[in-house]
């Protein structure tokens, strides 16, 4: 076991000190915390004072997420979730949030106390073995949510998106190394990759910063690395002046997905130029457009199998939406025009839209289709009767051939409505799948709530997989969870066969992805196929 620092801080209260000292036994911490089930801190010891420049009776009160780093909040909320659930945390890497992004070790146990809420026992501590730094960004996934989280908080900062370009494509090694002069020059800004060549950056030192200046200093960093190239930085202002919080973030959402694609370029070719409310407002006078372009059906739908793992037998599939051009709104991607229409709040129509057309297709083929249900739909009273009257029509429902997929979970404002709606699912004989699940701290409380037949996988956990580490621990904890509340697991954007392989070893039933096939039309056999795929999951009522 490594040495640990001087403990320059101790504070604490004399009751439960036996009790403690036995729950942070396991780990030689510099720092210790005790948070309740919310994420505050209730109790602090350590080195607090040589980290962070006050002592520990100050954190008491403030958050978990205060002290660490906002690149790892999404590793965190993983890890929380599966505290709370499994009673134990093993160490796991996350950076602090003092100003040297101090890489520590953090573990938890879980500390139920007979008469008192639980609570979650904390240490951090120095890694066994030096630890190669990384690029100091998020996954561009974890960048959206913890971007969008400070929209919905109303915390106003501005962003700043980077585009690079040398002779030759950015390479990983030279990725890595721009994350990390990135992080030299703004050591507390949000920072990642969304796309090779292409970083998002919001908040820390370069607010207010010429843009020229911050670029020149970034590239000569680079330079001197022996890594030449051009960067050019394009400021985005977060004003969301007559926007919702809800529309902010989805308006962020869109212009991230549209720079990723197309860098500054395709944020223009957008109309996305100063501000997003500026943009929103421009893309509001072209509601009616979209609207008339759904209910007209300009829309397809690919179809994408879901198999058994077991033995490759599709078990359903997955009805992807194809947007047909719509003049004057260049929308690119799929998810870029799904994007747009939850903006401008016609998910409802478009959701009623694309469950007509399926469930029209799976009584055709005769085989289950799951569809997407935006979590913004799933509250609305006016759509569950909408949805109801047309599923209980429906030929393919009452033959049990319709799956409903909730995404955006971690959006729900009104969770009792939304529970409503699953459970109105249900009585019509409907399996309910959860998507996304572990992109969030969120997730426990909506599956609790709503309940769920199955529950998909969040598919950034699946690259790496077939290696032991954090993302293999989350998903046995996944497994785990998911077996409790007795749902069974997707897992998508399964790609490679070591990582199907490591899946079906942790217990995962199902997968999607390009592996096991594309989207595209239904095949011609798809109910003989299906055929030998397991049964599916019988629907279940919230508990």
């Amino acid at each position: 076991m490594p040495t640990s620092p001087p403990i320059d801080e101790v504070h604490l209260r004399r009751a439960d000190t036996n009790e403690r000292f036995v729950a942070f036994a396991f780990a030689g911490a510099e720092l210790l915390a005790e948070i309740d089930l919310d994420g505050v801190l209730t109790y602090a010891a350590g080195a607090f004072r040589s980290r962070f420049g006050q002592p520990p009776d100050a954190f008491v009160g403030r958050t978990l997420k205060s002290l660490i780093a906002a690149v790892d909040h999404e590793a965190l909320d993983a890890a929380m979730l599966l505290l709370t659930e499994r009673g134990r945390l093993a160490p796991m890497m996350v950076r602090m949030n003092d100003p040297d992004r101090t890489r520590l070790a953090l573990a938890g146990i879980a500390m139920p106390t007979q008469g008192r809420p639980a609570r979650l026992c904390l240490s951090f501590a120095r890694p066994p073995s030096p630890v190669r730094c990384g690029t100091g960004t998020s996954t561009a996934a974890g960048f959206a949510r913890a971007t969008e989280a400070r929209l919905r908080a109303g915390t106003q900062a501005d962003m700043s998106l980077l585009e690079i370009a040398g002779t030759g494509a950015v390479t990983l090694l030279q990725s890595e190394a721009i994350g990390q002069a990135i992080d030299r020059l703004v050591p507390n800004a949000l920072t990642s990759e969304l796309a090779p060549g292409r970083f998002g950056l919001m908040g820390g030192a370069e607010a207010g910063q010429d843009m020229g200046s911050f670029s020149a200093s970034l590239a000569a960093i680079l330079h001197a690395q022996g890594i030449d190239v051009a960067v050019t930085a394009r400021p985005l202002s977060l004003s969301s002046e007559g926007l919702t919080p809800t529309q902010a973030a989805r308006a962020l959402r869109h212009a991230l997905l549209v720079f990723a694609r197309g860098g500054a370029r395709g944020l223009l070719d957008a109309g996305i130029n100063d501000s997003l409310a500026d943009y929103m407002h421009q893309a509001a006078r072209k509601t009616e457009t979209l609207r008339r372009a759904i209910r007209g059906g300009q829309f397809s739908l690919a179809f994408q199998p879901i198999v058994t793992l077991g033995n490759r037998a599709p078990h359903h599939w997955e009805a992807l939406i194809r947007p047909a051009p719509i003049p004057d709104l260049p929308l690119g991607t799929p998810q870029e025009f799904v994007m747009m229409v939850e903006a401008l709040g016609l998910a409802d129509e478009l959701d009623l839209a694309v469950a007509r057309v399926t469930c029209a297709q799976a009584a055709r083929a005769g085989v289950p289709i799951a569809f997407n249900l935006s979590g913004q739909s799933a509250q609305d009273p006016a759509f569950r009767g909408r949805l109801v009257e047309m599923l209980s029509e429906s030929l393919a429902c009452k033959a049990g051939l319709v799956i409903v997929e909730m995404t955006e979970s971690a959006e729900l404002e009104n969770i009792e409505e939304a529970v409503q709606t699953a459970d109105a699912l249900r009585r019509l004989g409907i399996t309910f799948c959860l998507d996304d699940f572990g992109a969030g701290s969120t997730d426990m409380r909506v599956l609790r709530a709503l309940g769920a037949n199955i529950v998909k996988l969040d598919g950034s956990y699946v690259p790496g997989i077939a290696l032991a580490g954090r993302e293999r621990a989350f998903v046995a904890g996944m497994v785990d969870i998911a077996r409790a509340v007795g749902a069974e697991i997707v897992a998508e954007r399964v790609e490679t066969e070591s990582e199907a392989a490591a899946l079906g070893q942790l217990g995962v039933q199902y997968g999607q992805g390009w592996l096991f096939g594309r989207p595209g039309p239904l095949p011609r056999d798809a109910a003989r196929l299906v055929s030998a795929g397991s049964a599916m999951p019988r629907p279940v009522l919230a508990g």
